[in-house]
């Protein structure tokens, strides 16, 4: 049988593939962006996109989850309408006709390589040794959340080579989280980071569940770390506490991004008061457990949980009560402490 973590990582790789391909068919300037409605955008931004990577991305990670575990058919859920430019995409069952797909909304040149990303064989880039032992892992109670390109504008901008320094592909993430459906826990977090070290790419996956408590990396915790992420949204009132107590506070893009940066110590917490998205969240959340650390809201401090009713609309999904997410409960205290002020 398919092992379950192989198969999400494969399944980001798919996703990472896409959008590499991307940067590669000369045709950038003709990368579909469309603005999500209402119903689908963040709350926080101006104005929120997606582009026909990202819902090619992300029909083609179902897609390949589902051929791997048919059982999960109805359990694996992602940030993007399967439409868009009016059109419903899905994998089709060879590379000449999900070119033809495509091909009605971009240039035959972009088509056939996001095409052919689609449809290649994929192996994990990931030592398999070194997984967990899963098996007693129930599938029937296991849900899945995707967000196939988190960090969307900075996608564009990198593909269309007018991105700011510091910002840009480096922030693009491929985000595939599993939870258990009986308790909303995330137990499985895969972070495909494609663009990392000049497209060589990245995975980072944990694993918690159960006894077991498993990265795939070995993570340098520095007590001595006062960076904290948050975003450019928030209210000046809040940094200003922080910086007294000797917080040197940043702000990246990417709700992955930054929640990764904190799951590898590169930064010592996260937290925003409103907006994300359980898609944005599931598969830090589990790296960050498989860590000993959690993800709460910003609001009352509670885990956040993934179990949400399948089928609501898009602003249900929301994650409005904040983000607080941390590897060290000393510094989840010492945040809480400074924000009850």
């Amino acid at each position: 049988m398919a092992n379950i973590l192989d198969t999400l990582i494969c399944a980001s790789e798919k996703a990472a593939s896409i959008a590499r391909s991307c940067c590669e068919s000369n045709c950038s300037e003709s990368l579909l962006v469309v603005e999500k409605g209402d119903s689908e955008a963040n709350v926080r931004f101006y104005k929120d996109y997606k582009t026909i990577a990202d819902v090619l991305a992300q029909e083609t990670a179902k897609s390949f989850i589902v051929s791997q575990f048919p059982s999960l058919l109805n359990d694996v859920r992602g940030e993007e309408c399967s439409e868009i430019g009016g059109l419903t995409i899905s994998i089709q069952d060879s590379v000449e006709k999900t070119t033809n797909l495509l091909s009605s909304l971009v240039p035959e040149g972009m088509a056939r390589c996001m095409a052919n990303a689609a449809h290649d064989e994929v192996h994990s880039p990931c030592d398999k040794e070194y997984y967990p032992d899963i098996t007693t892992l129930d599938y029937s109670d296991l849900g899945i959340w995707i967000d196939p390109i988190d960090a969307t504008a900075e996608f564009i901008a990198g593909v269309c080579g007018n991105a700011a320094p510091g910002f840009g592909l480096d922030c693009v993430t491929v985000l595939i989280g599993a939870y258990l459906k009986s308790t909303g826990q995330p137990v499985i977090g895969v972070v495909n980071q494609p663009f990392y070290d000049s497209g060589k790419g990245r995975i980072i996956w944990g694993v918690s569940y159960g006894d077991i408590q498993k990265c795939s990396v070995d993570v340098v915790s520095y007590d001595d770390n006062k960076i904290i992420l948050t975003s450019s949204f928030e209210h000046e009132d809040t940094l200003k506490k922080f910086r007294d107590e000797g917080w040197q506070i940043q702000s990246v893009p990417g709700a992955g991004n930054k929640m990764i940066k904190v799951a590898l110590g590169e930064a010592a917490a996260y937290f925003v008061s409103k907006g994300t998205f359980r898609w944005d969240t599931c598969a830090p959340h589990g790296i960050i457990r498989s860590l000993g650390g959690d993800v709460t809201s910003y609001k009352n401090y509670r885990t956040i949980t993934y179990n949400d009713a399948k089928e609501l609309p898009t602003q249900k999904y929301c994650n409005n009560d904040g983000v607080v997410a941390f590897t060290k409960q000393s510094v989840f205290d010492e945040i809480k402490s400074i924000l009850e002020t």
